[in-house]
């Protein structure tokens, strides 16, 4: 995983030892639109690269079944932006009917004519994917379609033979099981957290070509490695939300990199439940 592979709008210059507040507060703001806008190269990524490419290209339709944070919609999204002529990527609504799923598609290949009725809809998608050269459509959040939309998505594949893949939690294999379509998306592509090297390379990467602070943080090594991986649980879209404010608040305490008790902090509190003050002495 190259360094030189990150995407990354503008360079980040590393701060005078002496950060007043405003200077945090920009370095801050800039470091955040960075992880919002660039993509982090992960050996996770380019495998479910390769997979995409190997369904697009032989034609096959399926599914990537992964938990939340890992990172599935924002590789998706980079594998779209990387190869736009050719592909589809939509985000299904919540209970998403056919109508609404072939507009937004039909939207975002551009078509002069994106919206009518449903019974319009597929008969022009299935005409125009191959007119406009997609060669694979991915719907992310797909455990949100309706039964209809799941149908209709079979019978566009069988008309165009452009192939359809469908990305969500584990609750998606269960969808397709309940409607007898477990077969008709059959490739799986199993989008896990990032194995123990991915995510101290992924550190890395972060530390170097995105924070670029004064000082060096050493997040691949402990005590921050061992921090952030029992925190995050090896998901990426935790991690940067985890190291945002670990950032933010070391800054302001006046220091030049990651402070670890400040991170160490802030990630036990992150993502968890409250508990009354009452209740919080009674396993003790």
């Amino acid at each position: 995983m190259a360094r030189s592979q990150l995407a990354v709008q503008s360079s980040v210059e590393a701060l005078a030892p002496e950060l007043d507040l405003n200077a945090q507060l920009a370095k801050v703001v800039e470091v955040e639109e960075i992880f919002n806008n660039c993509f982090i190269p992960t050996d996770r990524a380019s495998e479910y690269f390769r997979w995409l490419d190997e369904s697009r290209i032989l034609k096959q339709c399926g599914r990537v079944i992964g938990p939340r944070d890992v990172g599935k919609s924002r590789a998706s999204r980079h594998y779209r932006e990387e190869d736009r002529k050719k592909l589809s990527y939509v985000r299904a609504w919540s209970a998403s009917s056919s109508k609404r799923l072939f507009s937004q598609i039909l939207k975002d290949i551009n078509h002069a004519a994106p919206t009518g009725k449903r019974v319009d809809l597929r008969p022009r998608l299935a005409g125009s994917l191959e007119l406009f050269g997609i060669e694979q459509v991915i719907i992310d959040n797909a455990e949100n379609l309706q039964r209809e939309a799941l149908l209709d998505l079979k019978q566009l594949f069988d008309e165009c033979h452009v192939p359809v893949v469908l990305v969500g939690g584990q609750e998606l294999d269960k969808i397709l099981a309940d409607f007898d379509l477990l077969t008709s998306f059959p490739t799986l592509y199993e989008f896990d957290r990032l194995e123990y090297d991915d995510f101290k390379k992924t550190l890395s990467t972060i530390e170097f070509d995105i924070l670029a602070l004064p000082e060096a943080s050493n997040l691949s090594c402990s005590p921050i490695f061992e921090i952030l991986a029992e925190s995050t649980g090896a998901r990426i879209g935790l991690l940067v939300k985890i190291l945002t404010k670990a950032v933010l608040h070391s800054l302001k305490n006046g220091f030049g990199k990651v402070d670890p008790g400040i991170l160490e902090k802030i990630a036990s509190r992150y993502g968890r439940k409250y508990i009354p003050p009452e209740n919080r002495n009674s396993n003790k």
